[in-house]
């Protein structure tokens, strides 16, 4: 089944006609939804000092918390990634946004383990000093990649794309001295994954 808004394989059904979005396009009606209620969540709190304070009262009941703000690069919004502001003109932040979704939609279907894994390589490639802006940006397009394959449902997945790519950049990653330990732990997870599905 195809995604309402565009041409890839949908991933999620949303409201009561059941419509079928794929990850991005889910990601992006999730995030309306989202502001839709921080907004609401505002405006309660607001209309509940504007009580107290018309009528003298102490404020009543308890109020919405102010809510985590999420990174933002370039537009991008980030829920699960952490970058470092040096590196922000370096990378290719639309990639970096579709490892962030892809990690989310790990962790709604049931795979943490997984989400984990991208998130911790792609802090990893973020931060390391031993890899040159190529280098990065490559790892970070390929890991867009193969996380959005990962989140993807297993019939559809292209797992020998994604095992392909695992191949290449774990030979980048592996000489990055500052990131080498990290690498080694993260990237047999990921290939174990897709690995398993082949049959390998």
């Amino acid at each position: 089944m195809h995604c309402y808004q565009c041409s890839n394989n949908a991933m999620y059904q949303v409201d009561e006609r059941n419509i079928p979005l794929c990850l991005d396009c889910h990601f992006k009606f999730s995030q309306v939804q989202q502001q839709r209620l921080e907004n609401n969540e505002r405006m309660i709190n607001y209309l509940s000092d504007e009580m107290s304070f018309t009528t003298g009262l102490p404020p009543m009941g308890p109020r919405f918390p102010p809510r985590p703000k999420s990174l933002v690069v370039a537009g991008t919004k980030l829920n699960n990634i952490s970058v470092n502001n040096s590196v922000v003109g370096t990378i290719n932040t639309g990639s970096l946004g579709t490892v962030d979704q892809s990690i989310s939609a790990l962790v709604q279907i049931g795979d943490p383990g997984l989400a984990e894994a991208i998130k911790g390589l792609s802090e990893a490639i973020l931060q390391s000093g031993d890899l040159t802006r190529n280098q990065r940006n490559e790892l970070v397009e390929s890991l867009s990649v193969i996380a959005k394959e990962a989140a993807s449902p297993k019939k559809v997945r292209q797992n020998s794309v994604a095992l392909a790519l695992i191949e290449r950049a774990s030979k980048i990653t592996a000489l990055a001295d500052d990131i080498a330990d990290v690498c080694q732990k993260w990237w047999p997870i990921l290939q174990a994954a897709f690995s398993a599905a082949t049959g390998g």
